[in-house]
């Protein structure tokens, strides 16, 4: 009776154990310490975004300390961030970046305007939007997991 009994049991967590988890994922362990890929700028879209073929703009956020390192469309940038105590909230600040110029200029001045804007963000899938305060309609960036 007692073999029986432990038997019972073991299969009974094995069940247990390869149950799946319901639950959505964490939207801060989604965002953190993954390679983000451009592919909006506003109402802009981004089909090649950097001024090389085999670089795409890209933003990080990486985690002890709390770091943003990117590439825009002609120049590396880093800077901070601040992940607020409510879901969804989101500060991006202190961004420097080096200073080539590039045809994508003005795609990178908008770009790199639109990060200390940001309030918030939201991820759906595979895609990131970040939000201003004013509009959590018309996202100021859109970007893409990378692979």
């Amino acid at each position: 009776m007692r073999l029986f009994t432990l038997a019972l049991g073991f299969a009974g967590l094995s069940v247990l154990g390869s149950c799946q988890d319901d639950r959505d994922p964490n939207p801060e362990e989604l965002l953190l310490n993954t390679r983000w890929q451009l592919v909006q700028v506003e109402e802009t879209p981004v089909s090649v975004s950097s001024y090389s073929d085999t670089f795409r703009s890209y933003i990080r956020f990486t985690t002890g300390p709390n770091r943003t390192e990117g590439l825009a469309p002609c120049n590396s940038f880093g800077g901070t961030f601040t992940l607020g105590s409510s879901r969804g909230v989101l500060s991006i600040s202190g961004q420097s970046s080096t200073k080539a110029t590039c045809p994508a200029q003005a795609l990178e001045d908008k770009y790199l305007a639109a990060l200390p804007r940001t309030a918030g963000y939201e991820i759906s899938g595979q895609e990131l939007r970040l939000y201003d305060a004013s509009n959590t309609l018309r996202p100021l960036l859109i970007f893409e997991k990378a692979d």
